[in-house]
């Protein structure tokens, strides 16, 4: 229901986007041209794992490679880190998470200014879920898969006296899977959670 909800979301601004493509494109900034700066997701609402409540996500911090191939259709490359611990409601610490995900977005610009873009977008990614557990039956560490999927909204806004500096916000529904690691907890599960995540950005082209 959560999935069919987000896709219904995306297909509804796309085709709001679309309604007012013709008058709503011109010459965006930066086309043909690639760029590198920071993308950071904030990931603090999405911790209901199916069946390891305790464990969440926390902020990813991403080098990122964005390209607007053409004035409406756009790339983008990002490789993420992050680390935080979690804790019991009495604010013992259950365990520390670290994170490496790769990730590619797709984007398409149905609005383009001068100096900015609206754009939808889908984006997938793959990598490793590290836990140290500090107590509790499952107490040691485990090398876990993670991958995740997120349709998105987003701008991005060029300055006027610096054109190559791109801002951009994103908000989007991200679905997250884990692979929990075979033989640390003698089973071969998945566990999944899903929630709001929000994106900030900025990137420099050449």
């Amino acid at each position: 229901m959560k999935m069919r909800k987000a896709v219904g979301l995306v297909v509804l601004a796309l085709a709001l986007g679309a309604g007012t493509a013709s008058a709503s494109v011109s010459e965006g900034r930066n086309c043909g041209k690639v760029s590198v700066g920071y993308q950071g997701q904030d990931l603090m609402g999405i911790n209901n794992f199916s069946d390891t409540s305790s464990i969440g996500l926390g902020a990813l911090n991403g080098l990122s490679v964005r390209s607007w191939v053409t004035n409406q259709v756009g790339i983008e490359g990002n490789l993420y880190v992050g680390n935080w611990k979690n804790n019991e409601g009495d604010g013992e610490e259950t365990n520390e998470v670290s994170v490496l995900l790769g990730t590619v977005k797709g984007l398409w610009a149905p609005v383009v200014r001068e100096n900015s873009r609206f754009y939808v977008g889908l984006e997938v990614g793959f990598g490793s879920y590290d836990q140290q557990n500090v107590s509790g039956p499952d107490e040691g560490s485990a090398d876990n898969g993670i991958y995740i999927v997120k349709p998105l909204i987003g701008v991005e806004y060029n300055f006027a006296g610096i054109p190559e500096l791109g801002i951009n916000f994103e908000v989007g529904y991200l679905f997250a899977g884990v692979h929990w690691d075979e033989q640390a907890y003698e089973l071969d599960a998945k566990s999944t959670m899903s929630g709001t995540s929000v994106g900030l950005g900025a990137h420099y082209y050449f």
